[in-house]
């Protein structure tokens, strides 16, 4: 049940920062850089996302309960290039849109939720594999 309270809590909080960066854009005017940096952010995020999701193939879930533990592909390098890449992704959206209430809500809002997403899921990753876990978490970063 916690699951599906966080997991639409998620939904509704990146829904409504996504709809804010939209509306409250060009709040900046400094040419087309921070487009083009934001683009190339958002599309960093976007091949993390994307690379983090295929390499789960079945073992992907939106519960936080592990189904399995995936250290190939690009979980050898990184734990969360999901969330990683959904936090880019925002950031990338923000400087694309300019905009500065959408990069606040970013840092304030999204970053930490996936952090604490994060942090649920290797508590539950522990708990399932123990030292296997914690020898897979000294050798990849966030």
């Amino acid at each position: 049940m916690k699951d599906h309270i966080i997991n639409i809590i998620s939904i509704v909080v990146l829904i409504l920062v996504l709809i804010l960066i939209v509306i409250f854009n060009s709040q900046f005017n400094s040419g087309v850089l921070p487009q083009i940096i934001g683009a190339c952010i958002g599309i960093i995020g976007l091949i993390l996302w994307i690379a983090g999701k295929i390499t789960l193939g079945e073992h992907f879930t939106t519960s936080f309960a592990p189904k399995g533990l995936v250290t190939k592909g690009i979980y050898s390098k990184m734990r969360h290039p999901m969330y990683t890449g959904g936090i880019l992704i925002y950031l990338g959206l923000g400087l694309w849109f300019k905009s500065i209430l959408g990069l606040v809500l970013t840092m304030v809002l999204i970053v930490p939720l996936l952090v604490y997403s994060a942090t649920l899921e290797e508590k539950l990753l522990i708990r399932a594999y123990g030292e296997r876990y914690i020898e897979y978490k000294k050798r990849t970063i966030f």
